[in-house]
């Protein structure tokens, strides 16, 4: 099969003639390449609207992975800290994870870097990625074919649909650019998560800038990424999602393990001691 010398085109088998030759059919099949324009020409609205859709659910799943490691790395650094949950806590952690330190560094570290990078990718500029910029242009340049028929083929099986569909408002031009403006608002802090990802994670570059990007500036690009990506959702599709039950979730989960590894470690090392106390006298036997 041969390749695609261009990562820009996609590619689909074409069947262009059905000779018979030694008793049997023979087909051939030629690769054919289509740009992306050439593609979104040919496609229908319903396709489009099925394309877009696809796109947001795709974003969002990764946006809900990177925010959870987001908070989930925020919680185990705040299991730290004494004036977050108190000296005996911070105390008791700090020496459970001391116990467990081959877990807990590289996990911590991995978290760390997961959720760098799923950011700065979500709001990358590539036109080979998936990203809300990619998302935001496609939904800009076919909105003509992001109809209310469309939104009624794509949702078929969906309760109360004639009552979604009478109330469908589709989204608008005006939507795009309140959109572009939120973006641009966050353009500096965008440019130092793009630094930091080229620098640092995507690449160990010899002479780095020193880049600061704090808590608030992370939690701030994905309320962002949440906000813009519910905006497009709710007007193409009548659908949005919460993201305020993560933050507590990660947070109550994280916390838990922290526990349940503390009180296991009496029991752990209990074990121990009757374990070699029952050697020690199997040894004096002998």
């Amino acid at each position: 099969m041969p390749k695609a010398q261009n990562d820009k085109k996609e590619g689909f088998f074409t069947i262009v003639r059905n000779d018979k030759k030694g008793g049997r059919n023979d087909k051939k099949l030629i690769w054919s390449f289509m740009n992306d324009k050439d593609m979104e020409s040919k496609m229908t609205n319903s396709e489009e609207f099925k394309k877009l859709v696809s796109y947001l659910n795709k974003l969002r799943s990764r946006y809900f992975h990177a925010l959870s490691a987001f908070f989930v790395y925020k919680t185990l650094e705040e299991a730290r800290a004494p004036n977050v949950v108190g000296d005996k806590n911070a105390r008791d952690n700090i020496s459970v994870m001391s116990d467990f330190v081959n877990f807990f560094v590289p996990s911590k570290e991995a978290l760390r870097v997961y959720f760098f990078l799923e950011l700065a990718k979500m709001f990358d500029v590539s036109n080979e990625s998936l990203h809300i910029e990619k998302i935001v242009n496609c939904t800009q340049s076919q909105i003509n074919k992001l109809t209310v028929d469309s939104f009624k083929e794509f949702n078929q099986d969906r309760d109360f649909l004639e009552e979604l569909v009478k109330n469908y408002k589709g989204i608008k031009q005006e939507d795009i650019k309140e959109i572009k403006e939120i973006l641009e608002k966050n353009k500096g802090v965008l440019q130092k998560l793009k630094n930091y990802r080229n620098q640092y994670l995507a690449h160990d570059q010899i002479q780095k800038e020193k880049i600061s990007i704090s808590e608030e500036e992370i939690t701030s690009l994905f309320e962002v990424l949440g906000k813009v990506m519910n905006l497009i959702s709710s007007k193409l599709n009548h659908s949005s999602s919460i993201w305020s039950h993560v933050e507590n979730d990660c947070k109550n989960d994280t916390t838990l393990v922290l526990n349940y590894l503390k009180r296991f470690e009496y029991y752990r090392l209990k074990e121990i001691d009757k374990k070699y106390e029952t050697d020690l006298q199997n040894i004096k036997k002998i």
